[in-house]
């Protein structure tokens, strides 16, 4: 077995609409929403380059107070194309997103964290 790399994630999140909300402020392409199923199952596929966010909420989720998620998915990130750092906390703001931490030195590259609606952290990494 080789690995190739990764495909998509998985969320599961409290309120699908803020969470849609929020990815494409960020810029992500909604590709397909369904539901609700018999469960109250609802859900969308949201494009980030090649690979897939795919979004569900549940009736039974229960939200995270703060901007920590403290059981399940930690944080993932996404590669930023940015002129500048400053220029991707610009573009962050006029989103009317909030960046909880950052900029951070990485050896390869600068960091910023934002927060989803559920308390996923979500990395935004240029790389050098």
């Amino acid at each position: 077995m080789k690995l190739l790399g990764l495909d998509h994630v998985g969320l599961v999140v409290t309120d699908l609409d803020k969470s849609v909300d929020f990815y494409t402020r960020l810029g992500l392409v909604v590709l397909r929403t369904s539901g609700p199923d018999a469960k109250g199952v609802r859900s969308a596929v949201v494009k980030v380059g090649s690979q897939e966010l795919n979004i569900s909420s549940r009736p039974d989720a229960v939200p995270v107070e703060g901007h920590e998620n403290t059981a399940g998915m930690h944080h993932f990130c996404l590669r930023v194309e940015a002129a500048s750092a400053e220029a991707l906390m610009a573009d962050v703001r006029q989103a009317g997103l909030e960046i909880v931490r950052g900029p951070t030195k990485r050896r390869d590259g600068v960091s910023f964290f934002l927060s989803d609606p559920d308390g996923v952290r979500v990395e935004l990494q240029i790389f050098d």
